[in-house]
């Protein structure tokens, strides 16, 4: 801790002196300034608008995509123009423009029959992400949300798991997975850069958030409904990740930081033992499987001296070590440029984030319901207390280059990677009802996931009125989980420490237990679009076309050993550590014997999807705008298994599916929004929900998938009113709901021959879902002139589902109850200050989601609830010279415990700490 700490405060003393390299340079040097130009009405871009710097000769036109920048500007404040044919003029005074920097200027321009005389606002009025991004929220043909840069760095969020829960209607689960609108994760899709991502995580369909830096970020716009220009599978949201790409000029910032969890930082807990380079996230060489046990399999037809050596060669690490655990890090360097070459300009845009940070669940308890012979009671049983203890390596890297290719179009490669790595250890102790014994389970996991993107993108201006653009996109995902270790010891409990005191391996199937997993999936995707404007700028309307294509293919491998003592060691041997016992002596003795797990199996899945759409946008007054049309989807999924206990099974989904829309927008006054929209959408299985292989919890509950699953059709219809007072304030209340056609649930089911519950998927028949959301940002000038820098907002959704179950499976869980998933409300509330020169700011944040269904419940057992958990975030943000600045974190302030609930019991519950980080930023 001490370390990082001085390392922050070396890396203040040197970047606090830049500002006198600087000084040393008597001439100002010119400065820039750059944005966008786009519609009032619509949000449609504006080319070839004249923007210029009145009272010089400094002018520029904007270019297809409604861009441009003004070079050599003089620092001070100034008047910029902006004038475009049918529309009317705009003059925004008081632009400040600094020595060798460049600022930010959007402009919209109202449409108008005849040039009037133009209007005049404030720069601070036309300037600001939030305000863009509210101005985006206007004039979008969908409900959107969005979260701006702007915003993220304003708050403690150092990743984009965090940062998206500050969006109404929207909560994350276990930091990382994304529910809308009290939906489970299977109804979010996520896209980067518009082009959708596949999932590192086998029992789910969403793309884990927290594998995003948000110092990577532009922002992130979640997209409520559906217009026929979105992938079908879009039921609930679309949350599409926007690197940063736009540059203004020169680009270089530096920032680094260090923190602390005080459930964690400089205390004893458990420690999993690392191998080689795990610090950077990747798993070590001592993990792979050994080549004796890729190349068995099964095991099937091995001689004891061959199971013998392959019980040898498995990496002899079993046990958690206890130790103390140091300080969070974490850095982050951008940079980028505008190069030319061979006469042309490029935008180029690197950035590299890593961080290192240590968790823990502190007080962890984990218990299972058993019923009693009295209907509706139960008992309490294997009730296991301990802790876990993490060290999570987060970094990602992004390239960007683009090329304009005159005044008529630009293309664009994207390129992104993102890494992860989670190494865990896990010890709980309790009474275990089944065996009639105390025990001991320890866990030892390396989890590791990346996401790698390539994007090439292209957008041209062909005539006038008409543009078209495309994008080929190549994506790998991977998740290994290599060397996972379960082990299992006979232990008493202190009754005065309630510590555990582990005395003998216990030695039966699953005491000790070696899994290897592996995901690979590639993802390769094309679409085009062409869209023509017609009309008038007053009155415009456009005709939109395309079609898309999507093929994927996943490759998972899971192979589990289980190493067991068959009467070969004796009690005094048992008694041994783990890393003793396993260390080659008693194997090669052929004391010990290795047969493969029920977890051991393999499935594969090719995915195709060939779409194409028709969209048509009307504005059929000043006052009515209608976006309609229809998406065509025809989608192929194969899924094929092998499993111990099924061989080799496949299923084939096959359906093609007309997805209408229809959006109409009516602005009763010039602030003021109402929106319907009405669609059809779909929602798919999971590849992994196809799958009959095996997957054992901790808690030995086991989760497999369904053959006879089959896809959901989903009815859409939302209302929306917004009003907004002024540039970056918003009033909204919106109506939203769901009909779903056989919707997939998650459920508790019974194994056939076992004590403990499973879990699986199913079709119910039907479910309903619906609610309201409240949206409110606006500062508190209103109040007092003083309280102008303080913004308020504020958002509540409340929501509700009705599932009804039905076709026979009615007898496995209860006929009527919420989703899956599904919370009864949602709150975000934060206050935020900004400084007059906008370089300080606080922040304080609080979030809140309601009780949840996790699991449906089998009949007698009830459902388990995930419950409410309340999170109070705060941040400062303060600056010590012309180039640098301070932050400070604090995270989960309140400590609120994290509790799974089913009955009257917690079937798991623990804390997490609170974190706090002090970083440093240096942007010459």
């Amino acid at each position: 801790m001490r370390r990082s700490l001085s390392a922050v405060l070396i890396f203040t003393a040197v970047v606090s002196q830049t500002p006198s390299l600087h000084a040393q340079d008597s001439a100002p040097r010119p400065g820039r300034i750059a944005g966008k130009v786009l519609n009032a009405v619509t949000g449609d871009v504006v080319p070839s608008a004249q923007v210029t710097v009145e009272g010089t000769p400094i002018a520029a036109i904007t270019n297809w995509a409604g861009e441009y920048a003004l070079a050599d500007v003089s620092a001070g404040l100034h008047t910029v123009s902006v004038r475009a044919i049918g529309y009317s003029s705009k003059f925004v005074a008081a632009v400040s423009v600094q020595a060798g920097a460049t600022t930010l200027l959007n402009v919209t321009l109202g449409t108008a029959a005849v040039e009037l005389e133009g209007i005049t606002v404030t720069a601070e009025q036309e300037r600001g992400s939030v305000s863009y991004a509210l101005n985006q929220q206007r004039t979008a043909n969908q409900i959107i949300n969005t979260v701006t840069s702007e915003q993220i760095q304003k708050s403690p969020d150092s990743d984009a798991g965090q940062a998206i829960q500050r969006v109404s209607g929207v909560n994350v689960q276990d930091g990382k997975y994304v529910f809308v609108r009290g939906l489970g994760e299977r109804y979010t899709t996520t896209a980067l850069n518009g082009t959708r991502l596949p999932s590192a995580e086998p029992e789910r369909k969403v793309v884990p958030l927290d594998l995003f830096p948000s110092g990577l970020l532009e922002g992130i716009t979640t997209y409520k409904t559906f217009t026929p220009d979105q992938p079908g599978d879009f039921s609930g949201a679309q949350v599409n990740l926007k690197t940063r790409d736009f540059l203004l000029g020169p680009l270089l910032k530096l920032s680094a930081s260090s923190g602390l969890n005080d459930a964690v930082t400089a205390r004893r807990g458990l420690r999993a033992p690392t191998v080689g380079p795990e610090w950077l996230g990747f798993a070590g060489g001592a993990r792979d499987l050994p080549p004796a046990a890729r190349d068995a399999g099964t095991l099937q037809g091995l001689s004891q001296v061959q199971l013998n050596d392959i019980i040898a060669s498995f990496r002899n690490a079993w046990s958690a070590r206890d130790g103390r655990r140091g300080a969070n890090t974490s850095f982050s360097l951008s940079a980028g440029g505008q190069p030319r070459l061979a006469n042309r300009p490029f935008e180029v845009l690197g950035s590299l984030t890593y961080s290192y940070a240590l968790e823990g669940r502190l007080d962890e308890r984990r218990a299972v319901l058993g019923p009693r012979q009295a209907t509706g009671s139960f008992d309490v049983e294997n009730i296991y207390r301990g802790a876990t203890g993490r060290t999570s390596v987060l970094w990602g890297g992004l390239l960007n280059v683009s090329a304009r290719l005159g005044a008529t179009g630009r293309v664009a490669l994207n390129n992104t990677l993102t890494h992860s790595g989670d190494n865990e250890a896990t010890r709980l102790a309790g009474f275990n009802n089944a065996f009639s014994e105390t025990l001991e389970f320890t866990r030892l996991s390396f989890i590791e996931r990346g996401v790698r993107s390539h994007q090439l993108t292209g957008q041209h201006l062909l005539a006038e009125r008409h543009t078209f653009d495309w994008s080929a996109t190549w994506s790998h995902v991977s998740r290994r989980e290599p060397d996972r270790s379960d082990l299992v010891y006979q232990t008493t409990i202190d009754p005065t420490t309630g510590e555990s005191q582990p005395y003998a391996w216990y030695g039966a199937p699953r005491s000790a237990t070696k899994t290897f997993s592996n995901i690979q999936e590639d993802g390769y995707e094309g679409g085009i679009n062409y869209r023509h404007v017609l009309g008038s700028p007053a009155r415009p309307a456009a005709l939109k076309v395309g079609a898309y294509a999507k093929l994927t293919d996943r490759d998972a491998d899971t192979r589990a050993y289980d190493v067991m003592n068959v009467g070969g060691l004796s009690d005094v041997e048992r008694a041994q550590p783990a890393e003793v016992i396993f260390d080659g002596r008693y194997a090669q003795q052929g004391r010990l014997f290795l047969a493969a797990s029920a977890a051991l199996g393999r499935y594969s899945a090719a995915d195709r999807i060939a779409a194409g759409y028709a969209q048509a946008e009307l504005t059929l007054s000043d006052r009515w705008r209608l976006i309609g049309g229809a998406r065509v989807e025809r989608a192929r999924l194969e899924v094929r298994s092998k499993t111990i206990e099924l061989g080799d099974t496949t299923t084939i989904l096959l359906n093609t599916d007309v997805l209408p829309s229809l959006a109409l927008t009516w602005r009763p006054w010039a602030a003021h929004n109402l929106r319907l929209s009405v669609s059809q959408t779909v929602a798919r299985p999971e590849y992994r929900e196809l799958s009959p292989t095996n997957y054992v919890d901790i808690g030995g509950q086991i989760v497999f998938g369904n053959l006879d699953l089959r896809r959901s059709l989903v009815r859409n219809f939302d209302l929306r009113w917004e009003w907004y007072p002024s540039p970056g304030q918003v009033v909204s209340a919106a109506a939203f709901a769901k009909q779903f056609e056989r919707p997939i649930e998650r459920v508790l089911r019974q194994t056939s021959g076992e004590s403990q519950q499973s879990v699986t998927f199913v079709n119910a028949r039907s479910a309903e879902n619906y609610g309201v959301e409240l949206e409110l940002r606006h500062h508190l000038g209103v109040l007092a002139t003083a309280l102008t820098p303080i913004t308020l907002f504020a958002n509540t959704t409340l929501m509700k589902s009705d599932v009804r179950v039905g076709d026979g499976l009615s007898s496995l869980t209860n006929d009527r109850r919420a989703m899956v998933g599904q919370a009864g409300y949602v709150v975000n509330a934060g206050v935020t200050y900004t400084s007059p020169a906008g370089r300080a700011n606080a922040t304080v944040l609080y979030n809140v989601v309601g009780r949840r269904i996790y699991e449906a419940g089998i009949v007698p057992y009830p459902d388990s609830y995930e419950e409410a958990r309340h999170l109070l975030d705060a941040s400062v943000q303060l600056p010590l010279t012309a180039s640098t600045a301070v932050k400070l974190d604090a995270k989960n302030l309140l400590d609120s415990a994290y509790r799974l609930t089913q009955a009257s019991i917690d079937r798991l519950r623990y804390r997490v700490g609170r974190v706090f980080s002090i970083g440093m930023t240096w942007e010459p």
